[in-house]
């Protein structure tokens, strides 16, 4: 008796190892029951914890359209779109805020977007509003990477989250470690803009301004422009300053200027124009 109570016991044992699951493995089941057969995510493989179909394809368009400096309306009214599909999906909440430019309502987003994420079936959407929560709201920055580095744990093939990670590791001016993020971005999408721009941006923060414009460039051949995007446009021009590009910098903010009110009322952008204009004035009066 006691010796088939030990088989017994054995093959139950066996059974229940071969039947745990991981739970990258319930989330790709999760994805693959709801999502569309022939869904694009465009190199992007985190999960998406809806039950519409629809809105997975839009919220890979979503990111894709974050990384590589897509349309702004396009994006508004795809974001729109999946709030209207599914009101409770707490990505969806936090990437229709994207453009949002005051401080206060895009943190209410934050934490509208981290409340339901408590209820959330998937355990990485949870970690990446906990994580979100705690950059953005919290400003607790080494929680919010350890939040993050759970979740690049369960998807180590995602750019995004390694993306992300990169960020928290970058508002805690661990700029080698976030480094590592961006360059890891690019190596798993290769033609990422989002992440050569912030490769130049560590660069920068490390003064070496000729490597910054170099990543930047690489940036701008990928998609990066300044036209959607008001806090790349202040930093692109701050990088031609900075390269001594004094002429480049002054059209190129003209330029910039034109795409809107948040860049006509830039206060950075107003500050590097008058700088460069202030060198450029400076040089030629030294040549009369």
């Amino acid at each position: 008796m006691l010796k088939r109570l030990s088989a017994s016991l054995i093959v139950v044992t066996f059974l229940s190892c071969q039947a745990q699951k991981t739970d990258r493995e319930l989330e790709d089941e999760f994805v693959k029951k709801y999502a569309p057969a022939n869904l694009n995510t465009h190199g992007f493989t985190l999960a998406v914890d809806s039950k519409v179909p629809e809105v997975h394809q839009l919220f890979n368009d979503l990111e894709a359209n974050f990384y590589f400096y897509g349309d702004k309306e396009e994006f508004e009214k795809k974001a729109a779109r999946v709030i209207e599909l599914d009101p409770n999906y707490p990505s969806g909440i936090l990437m229709s805020g994207f453009y949002v430019q005051d401080p206060d309502e895009y943190k209410e987003m934050v934490t509208k977007a981290y409340n339901l994420s408590k209820k959330s079936e998937m355990k990485s959407e949870r970690l990446i509003m906990q994580a979100e929560y705690s950059l953005l709201v919290e400003e607790d920055y080494l929680k919010a990477q350890k939040y993050f580095q759970k979740v690049v744990d369960m998807y180590p093939d995602s750019a995004a989250a390694i993306w992300s990670l990169g960020m928290a590791y970058y508002y805690n001016d661990e700029y080698d470690k976030a480094m590592a993020c961006y360059k890891k971005s690019t190596e798993l999408i290769p033609n990422l803009p989002k992440g050569y721009e912030f490769m130049s941006v560590m660069y920068y923060q490390k003064k070496q301004y000729k490597k910054a414009l170099e990543y930047l460039e690489l940036a701008k051949k990928y998609g990066a422009t300044t036209k959607n995007d008001i806090y790349y446009a202040e930093y692109e021009h701050i990088v031609y300053y900075k390269n001594g590009f004094y002429d480049k910098t002054m059209r190129s903010i003209k330029k910039a200027q034109t795409y809107g009110k948040y860049f006509k009322n830039s206060e950075s952008l107003k500050k590097t124009y008058n700088a460069a204009k202030a060198k450029l004035d400076s040089i030629q009066l030294l040549k009369s």
